[in-house]
């Protein structure tokens, strides 16, 4: 059961990359920020993990992969509505391990 909680925080690791690209902050300068558009690609440092922006079947998400992708590895794909978690039986060949979609595209906060 403790197994799937590393990808899961892998998703919010990368969803929080997604969006703000730059410094950790611990200078205390602002972090800069980047918008990426469909063929970038981004490295996140102090990992051996890699995102890139792709297009498929005309929905744009964020792939992040290991540099090295081996049995055992995982994988995440994060679309605006949906997030898919894969991992890795070798190389090449990866299975859905988690999939999530988002119905409402405009989620109420409680206070």
């Amino acid at each position: 059961m403790v197994a799937w909680i590393a990808p899961i925080a892998l998703i919010a690791a990368v969803g929080g990359a997604a969006v703000s690209f730059g410094t950790s902050g611990a200078s205390g300068a602002e972090p800069a920020r980047a918008v990426l558009h469909v063929g970038d690609t981004v490295r996140i440092a102090g990992t051996n993990v890699g995102c890139a922006v792709a297009r498929r079947g005309g929905v744009t998400t964020v792939e992040c992969l290991p540099a090295h992708r081996g049995a055992g590895t995982y994988a995440t794909l994060t679309g605006s509505t949906t997030v898919r978690v894969v991992q890795f039986r070798t190389g090449t060949v990866a299975q859905t391990v988690f999939h999530a979609k988002q119905h409402d595209p405009h989620p109420v906060t409680c206070r």
